[in-house]
């Protein structure tokens, strides 16, 4: 009724701007709402989901309501250089793993690239997240090529505390929680956790994306017996403040770590391209790198 009160002021009266913002905070009050939720944001509902044809030619389940990730791929904008970086890197009958899936974009691109002869192992470990994804897997008829795994990648094994924002606008950001009680608009929920050594076997890997709000690290730790076999390129941020958070150290750790495993640093380009060499990064905004191992 309010809302509907709201909309009829923006058309019958000259205050047409303010009763739009109006609407606007209406709409996001009812969505952080627990009574007035239009859907269980712990859940998959198509009711409030749609099927959109990437412009990299698959097709992906997007949320109408999420701003951050469905709403630029719905718009054909979402992580362009990333997008050509792994265009320019997967092969046909490649191996490679998606660490934080989310719903999936890169998951289901990189399977399009990797082919019927390839394999895409997508880690996602927030329900509702894996249901939509699994829903473009079918959707996309890569059920042979994708795995789903619905836990995080850790350095070990067991369970752990997810903290994410299931009633805000945005599916990303979901990160191993500190020991403190879950900030307003967040939740803790317990996942299971388990190594990629332990996951992939003696399996090959040629390309990996990780994107794990600051446990990059602990992934690596948990596949050094990957990349000692495979030399895998790996796409990962690095995020100075959210690496101490979940890891307990900086971006410039994190470079130094993958040097002793014998990689290298480069920042990724606008383009798509890598850019010039990085040995230690501290500035606060996140950016997005590739490790190459040495030759």
């Amino acid at each position: 009724m309010i809302v509907r009160t709201a909309r009829w002021i923006a058309t019958a009266t000259p205050f047409r701007g303010l009763a739009r913002a109006v609407i606007d905070r209406l709409r996001r009050d009812a969505l952080l709402s627990a009574d007035l939720l239009p859907y269980d944001v712990h859940r998959f509902d198509r009711r409030m989901w749609v099927i959109k044809e990437t412009d990299v030619g698959t097709r992906l389940w997007c949320s109408l309501d999420e701003r951050a990730i469905s709403r630029p791929i719905l718009l054909d904008s979402y992580e362009r250089p990333e997008t050509k970086f792994m265009a320019s890197v997967v092969r046909a009958g490649d191996h490679v793993v998606d660490a934080g899936a989310n719903i999936g974009f890169h998951t289901m691109h990189m399977a399009a690239l990797a082919g019927a002869a390839g394999r895409v192992d997508a880690f996602e470990p927030l329900a509702y997240l894996a249901d939509a994804l699994e829903a473009s897997r079918a959707e996309n008829g890569f059920e042979e090529r994708v795995r789903v795994h619905r836990l995080a990648l850790d350095e070990r094994a067991g369970v752990l505390r997810l903290r994410h924002a299931p009633r805000t606008a945005n599916f990303g950001g979901g990160h191993f929680a500190p020991n403190d009680a879950a900030p307003p608009d967040h939740a803790d929920v317990v996942v299971p956790t388990a190594r990629l050594d332990d996951v992939l076997g003696d399996a090959p890997c040629r390309f990996m994306k990780i994107d794990v709000e600051g446990a990059e690290p602990r992934v690596i730790r948990g596949a050094e017996a990957t990349l000692a076999r495979g030399k895998p390129v790996i796409l990962a941020e690095l995020h100075d403040r959210q690496l101490q958070i979940v890891s307990g150290m900086g971006a410039t750790g994190f470079i130094d770590q993958m040097a002793a495993l014998g990689y290298g640093c480069a920042r990724l380009n606008s383009d798509g391209t890598r850019g010039s060499r990085l040995a230690r990064y501290d500035e606060p905004a996140p950016i997005n790198v590739v490790f190459d191992p040495h030759p």
